[in-house]
This record gives structure tokens, C-alpha cells and sequence, in this order.
């Protein structure tokens, strides 16, 4: 006996509509898809500034020992600079660790609107040890507190969980939960690029200003040399001007980035509300802002 055709036709038209609600899933989730891929470009954008925190120093003292200095002894130069940077040595691969935090987390909120299960195993190894070391240069004060050092390893070792226990997808409540860590994390990454990065660009372009000075008024001797040297000033002094303004750009994305989260815990069960999208459409553009202004080439070394 043959089947009627409205029975034979039913899987294809589960099949389709299945397909229609995951699609509608898909398209309910996207806001928090585009907040997950714009912490993990913020994070991007902002790892050259976090990596290169002692060959930025290095640079500068090179320099002034280049210029200034009666005799240059290269190798001597070299020691004493890294001697005068050893604790950018010691805290840029511990802000690099923070950074990796964030990283991961917009990973997890992206491969949760797909669906997916992260997969962070080894990652946040010596993790706490590391942090637990890392101070305010200067001040000697710790950059995260014993009770944030935990918060922030707790979301460390959550991220870990998911791929070492191989756990089904966490929810979106989850990992909200975990926002206090985030939230010490990009704030200590803030804190870092205002308090520090950005009074050291400050101060190294009055140098660059100084030195420009005293080239100049080397210039009737040397003009050959004076020449070729002040222009490689002028341009330094522009890429400080531009990395200014990236570190500026960073700390306005980290405040995005935070509201469009807060916004996400609010909204978690209409993501698709205008005024939350309008967070996450600032957020990605605000980090659109950073990226123009740290797509910049390192200082050179002198």
C-alpha cells in the first residue's frame, strides 16, 4: 500500500524545520557571537602593547645613550639598558598571561552562540603563580590583590574544566557568572595602559622632544648627521603621538567591552533588544578604533 504523500514528504519537512530553528538560534545569539569576537580582537589589538613592554624601554634607553653619550659603547649600552627594564622584562609576559584570559573567554562566548565546547587544556598552567608575582612598577604594590587573584583564577580554571572534563556547551549564565573576573582582569589590562604604559609615552616623547634639541644644536658641526638623526626623531615622535592615542583607544574599548557584557547579563533572554545591540554595535566600534590606531610598526631600536 502506498503511503500518502503528506507522510512520505515528513522528514524532509522536519528536516527543514529543524533547520529553520537553528537558524533562528543562530540569529537570536548573534549579538553575543559579535561581543565574544570583539573581546578576542580587543585582546589582539592590544598584545603588542602588553609583549613589547621591555623592548619599548630598551628602545628609549638605547637611544639616549646613542645620542647623548661621549663614547658609545654598544654592548655596555645594551647591559645597562636591561638592567634599567628589568621589570617590564619580568611583567610583560604576566600581562600577556591576563590578556590570554580574555582571549579565551570571548572564545567560549563565541563557540557557546555556535554551539560548541571550547578547548583549553594546558593553557592556564603556573597561571596563578605567575600573576601572583606581578607589581605596579614603582609602587611595589601588587596589580591583582590575593581575593582578585582568586576571582580571576576561578574563571581560569572554569575555562580549563570545559575542555578537561569535556563538558556540554556552558550557558550563557555560567560563564556570566564569572563577570567579576572578567571585569578585574581588564581593569588591572586598563589600569596598566593608562597608569603606566601611557605616562611612560608621555615622558619618553618630552626625551624625544629634549633630544631633537640637543641634535639641532649639534647641527653646524654634523649636518649630515644631525640631519639623518632628527628625522628619525621627527618620526619617532609621531609614532609616540599615534601610540598615545592607541593606548587612549584601548582603555575606551575595555569600558565598552565591560557595558556590553553588563548588557548581556541583563538581556540574556532577549538578546535581540535594540538598546543591548546598540552596546554591542559601540563596542565594536570602539575596538574598530583601536585596531586602526595600533596597526603601527614597533620602535626601533637604536
Amino acid at each position: 500500500m502506498q503511503s500518502p504523500s503528506f507522510l512520505t514528504s515528513r522528514p524532509a519537512s522536519a528536516g527543514l524545520l529543524a533547520a529553520l530553528l537553528l537558524s533562528g538560534c543562530a540569529s537570536n545569539l548573534a549579538p553575543v557571537r559579535s561581543v565574544g569576537e570583539q573581546t578576542q580582537k580587543l585582546s589582539a589589538a592590544a598584545h603588542p602593547m602588553l609583549a613589547g613592554a621591555a623592548d619599548s624601554c630598551m628602545a628609549k634607553a638605547m637611544r639616549q645613550q646613542l645620542i647623548m653619550a661621549t663614547r658609545f659603547d654598544a654592548q655596555g649600552s645594551e647591559l645597562a639598558a636591561r638592567q634599567r627594564c628589568i621589570l617590564e622584562e619580568e611583567m610583560s609576559p604576566r600581562l600577556v598571561a591576563l590578556n590570554e584570559v580574555l582571549i579565551a573567554y570571548g572564545k567560549v562566548l563565541v563557540d557557546t552562540a555556535d554551539d560548541k565546547v571550547s578547548s583549553y587544556k594546558e593553557q592556564f598552567k603556573g597561571l596563578g603563580d605567575a600573576l601572583g608575582g606581578l607589581e605596579q612598577p614603582g609602587a611595589g604594590a601588587p596589580v591583582l590583590d590575593a581575593g582578585q587573584l582568586s576571582v580571576v583564577m576561578k574563571l581560569a580554571q572554569y575555562l580549563s574544566t570545559l575542555a578537561t572534563q569535556r563538558m556540554q556547551k556552558a550557558s550563557l549564565r555560567e560563564l556570566l557568572a564569572h563577570q567579576q573576573a572578567v571585569d578585574i582582569t581588564s581593569n588591572a589590562l586598563k589600569n596598566y595602559a593608562l597608569n603606566i604604559h601611557l605616562p611612560n609615552l608621555r615622558e619618553e616623547a618630552r626625551e624625544v622632544d629634549q633630544l631633537r634639541g640637543a641634535v639641532g644644536a649639534m647641527s653646524g658641526a654634523e649636518p649630515l648627521a644631525a640631519n639623518y638623526v632628527g628625522t628619525h626623531l621627527y618620526q619617532e615622535r609621531k609614532l609616540l603621538a599615534q601610540r598615545q592615542a592607541a593606548a587612549t583607544a584601548y582603555a575606551q574599548a575595555i569600558d565598552a567591552m565591560q557595558q556590553s557584557l553588563a548588557g548581556l547579563a541583563s538581556h540574556l533572554d532577549h538578546p535581540q533588544d535594540p538598546q543591548w545591540q546598540a552596546q554591542v554595535d559601540t563596542f565594536a566600534q570602539r575596538v574598530a578604533v583601536l585596531e586602526r590606531e595600533a596597526a603601527l610598526p614597533s620602535p626601533a631600536r637604536w
